[in-house]
């Protein structure tokens, strides 16, 4: 078996220097860095993680908490956090609540047991003392504590791309489907301004509330199927990526034409928009940028720095199939206002 010892021979250097570079420990040259790193790479040495966390007081783990694994947005978001914490030198623990706030209870203590480094919390449950968690904490599109920084897409941007898609098609009679209302998040601005906007154009828009979100999509089809019976003088529809398929699946069948009877414009960007036929129009959110920003912030807080602001926006760009292009222009020709008419009626499922 390789040691340090073997290493620190064949580069040239100290056991102490060694060390040091392995736990990124005071000053060592780029030369004698790039050095150590050719021995390492050369020897096959593979460092003693549990004599590096005594060490250094650190484990390189990072725990993840989600609502649910299988949910799209989720579930890509995963993807992108794991790639960027291995770029970085880190692990992941991946917790999934599946919406229970007793879950979510127990994620959190199993990650502080395993001493992680830091968390990145994209669940919430109300009753949760956020702020009272001992590791560093990132929120992932979720307002936790006004201690705890915030991570998002610009869900401002998203509305307005959304609003103008809609506004440019000639609805008349729109509808929007929001999220769980009581879990507070940045998403919600995407809704607010996109009825806004309904509003200041003369267009009447009406918002459901689904409640929690999940990923199996027979609820969302009997949702589809009451929505459009119900609603057959609608010809516009704001949803996230997974309703807005349900709803297309369903109206298809029932005779309507897509986008001449009914224009979607869905929400997310993950991979689920890619199977809508016809095309689905859509708003993108950056996962591996969002992913980036999240550990970036959650490493500095690990590190001891101090972050400079509380909350994080990354631009979203449009998926737009009619002009077969990416758009992340602003959105111009849409007047700010902070008026609004919200009608809120709850769809059971």
């Amino acid at each position: 078996m390789v040691t340090i010892t073997d290493v620190a021979r064949v580069a040239g250097v100290s056991k102490n220097t060694v060390s040091r570079y392995l736990n990124n420990r005071g000053y060592i040259s780029e030369q004698t860095r790039n050095n150590i790193q050719k021995t390492i790479d050369l020897l096959h040495y593979q460092p003693n993680q549990i004599a590096r966390s005594l060490y250094s007081q650190k484990t390189q783990l990072i725990g993840f908490v989600i609502p649910e694994i299988a949910h799209p947005f989720f579930s890509t978001m995963t993807s992108y956090i794991e790639d960027e914490l291995n770029r970085r030198g880190y692990k992941m623990i991946l917790c999934s609540t599946m919406h229970s706030e007793e879950k979510e209870k127990e994620c959190i203590d199993l990650l502080m047991a395993n001493k992680v480094d830091g968390m990145i919390i994209g669940s919430h449950s109300l009753d949760i003392n956020y702020a009272g968690i001992s590791s560093p904490v990132v929120a992932l599109d979720r307002y936790l504590a006004s201690s705890i920084p915030v991570v998002s897409a610009d869900h401002v941007q998203g509305g307005m791309i959304a609003a103008r898609a809609v506004i440019e098609h000639g609805c008349t009679n729109v509808a929007q489907f929001i999220g769980y209302s009581k879990v507070r998040s940045p998403s919600f601005e995407r809704y607010r301004v996109f009825a806004e906007q309904m509003h200041k154009h003369g267009i009447r828009c009406v918002s459901f509330e689904l409640g929690l979100n999940q990923f199996e999509i027979e609820p969302y089809l009997r949702i589809a199927d009451t929505f459009l019976t119900d609603n057959q003088d609608i010809d516009g529809i704001f949803a996230s990526d997974l309703i807005a398929l349900a709803i297309q699946k369903r109206a298809l069948e029932m005779g309507r034409k897509i986008p001449d009877d009914l224009f979607l414009f869905g929400y997310d960007g993950s991979y689920v928009y890619k199977f809508a036929s016809p095309s689905l129009p859509t708003v993108i959110q950056p996962y591996a940028k969002i992913a980036e920003k999240a550990v970036d912030v959650l490493i500095r807080k690990i590190e001891g720095e101090e972050v400079d602001q509380m909350e994080y926006t990354v631009p979203v760009t449009a998926y737009r199939p009619e002009r077969d292009q990416l758009s992340a222009q602003t959105q111009n020709g849409i007047a700010d206002d902070t008026s609004t008419i919200f009608h809120e009626v709850a769809l059971g499922i």
